[in-house]
């Protein structure tokens, strides 16, 4: 089954203690260009550089952002901004943050290398699918400088409790790092590198598979770098740095994605209104502003799929419930490429029936017509104010269904989860061949 061991990890160095919540950002993938230069301002030794540096006008092959990167590393390591771990370890890392509904959670994940493995395996499963763009930017920067900047955050089960409880004991000890981020969110990092608890962890990993939740590009680019540069770089590429997490840890929260309509003719939007009742029972929701609210509730209430629907001008709501038996007309049992489940789940049922079928909107024609938000809230007010023509809102993802589709081998639709909290990028970094330029500019 999946094999987790420590690590000696990259990190800033004890020097930035106090500006620590400086130095940190976001996952590249969610910073927008506004962010970008913000995080450049915050301080010169800002992980943005490394981690997601500014494109220009004259960047060439032999002057990138990705070169830029390795250069800046290269200074930053002989100044003793950053410095690697002196022993391998395992990292503890607890976020208090506040989740979409403004509710305190406090998450927990362990941060450690995992023996890469190709999907379809049956230890590391992934449950979403990719885009090749954002793998071959992250294969660049790899490449470029022999660091993985950010952990792959993957899901494990424990229903006996025994990696909490040996986690447990970590956190009564003092954190080696504390932070205040640019949220407001509060980390903390607890270093373990005695060998036997390190060896109890592993001991009590035997056995798990892992679900990737977050992190599909950085993982699939481990490999594609281990394939192609595993036997110059060494040992190290045949590993990946990941954040491991229980999946029903209080602290993680997994939000739906919201589809946004616009572009599309009234003919469309017709032929929508008027076949919608073949296949869900609508019922009108009092405003939009409580279409969240109503769902939630209404989604204890019954057992098949409900999608909220936001019409043009935003001030009217519908929960649309599948009709019973409408799934198995639709696609009949053994006669798809899919299970049951993965019929049956909201996002689904959502891309299949309601933007493909009902709108004609097929696979492949969703640029300029289909965008996505996981904020319900920014989704009705784009509505309202006229930039999109309707939105779509998914219930709450069911991590139990999640984990059996991937189990099974199948993964979900693009854009179908949005987990919390997003990993911080600048705690810890995983040096897979960083001995091969270290101290070169």
């Amino acid at each position: 089954m999946a094999k987790i061991a420590p690590f000696a990890g990259l990190r800033y160095t004890k020097t930035y203690a106090s500006i620590f919540g400086r130095l940190v950002t976001p996952p590249y993938d969610i910073i927008s260009p506004q962010e970008q230069k913000r995080f450049y301002q915050a301080h010169p030794h800002n992980i943005i550089r490394l981690e997601y540096g500014l494109t220009k006008t004259s960047d060439s092959e032999q002057n990138n952002r990705y070169i830029r990167a390795r250069k800046t590393l290269a200074q930053w390591l002989q100044a003793g901004v950053l410095a690697v771990e002196p022993k391998a370890s395992l990292y503890l890392m607890q976020t208090e943050y506040k989740d979409a509904q403004n509710r305190a959670k406090c998450f927990t994940g362990l941060l450690a290398r995992v023996k890469l493995e190709a999907f379809g395996e049956g230890k590391i499963m992934p449950h979403e699918k990719t885009y090749e763009g954002p793998k071959a930017d992250r294969f660049n920067l790899l490449k470029e400088t022999g660091v993985s900047f950010s952990p792959v955050l993957s899901l494990y089960r424990d229903p006996a409790k025994r990696i909490q409880k040996l986690l447990h004991k970590q956190q009564k000890k003092t954190a080696a790092v504390q932070l205040k981020d640019w949220s407001g969110a509060r980390h903390r990092l607890w270093v373990i590198h005695l060998p036997a608890v390190i060896q109890d962890l592993q001991d009590a990993f035997q056995g798990k598979k892992l679900l990737i939740a977050d992190g599909h590009h950085r993982y699939l680019t481990a490999i594609k770098y281990q394939k192609e540069h595993g036997a110059q770089a060494g040992p190290d590429a045949d590993w990946v740095m990941m954040c491991l997490a229980e999946i029903h840890d209080p602290g993680l929260s997994v939000l739906p994605v919201c589809r946004l309509c616009k572009g599309l003719s009234q003919k469309q939007w017709g032929f929508f209104k008027s076949h919608c009742e073949n296949y869900f029972e609508v019922e009108k929701v009092h405003s939009s502003q409580i279409l969240p609210a109503a769902q939630t509730a209404a989604a204890k209430k019954v057992r098949s799929a409900l999608i909220g629907y936001i019409e043009q001008g935003g001030k009217q709501a519908y929960l649309l419930k599948v009709k019973d038996g409408c799934l198995d007309m639709l696609f009949p049992p053994g006669r798809t490429n899919h299970s049951r489940i993965y019929h049956r789940l909201d996002v689904v049922i959502l891309n299949q029936i309601i933007l493909q079928q009902l709108l004609g909107i097929q696979p492949g024609e969703e640029k300029g017509r289909v965008w996505y938000t996981k904020n319900p809230e920014e989704a009705r007010l784009l509505v309202a104010r006229g930039e999109a023509q309707a939105a779509f809102l998914p219930g709450l993802p069911n991590m139990d269904a999640i984990w059996d589709l991937a189990k099974q081998g199948e993964t979900m639709p693009q854009k179908s989860t949005y987990f919390l909290p997003k990993l911080i990028t600048g705690l810890v970094m995983n040096p897979v061949a960083l001995t091969k330029w270290e101290g070169k500019g």
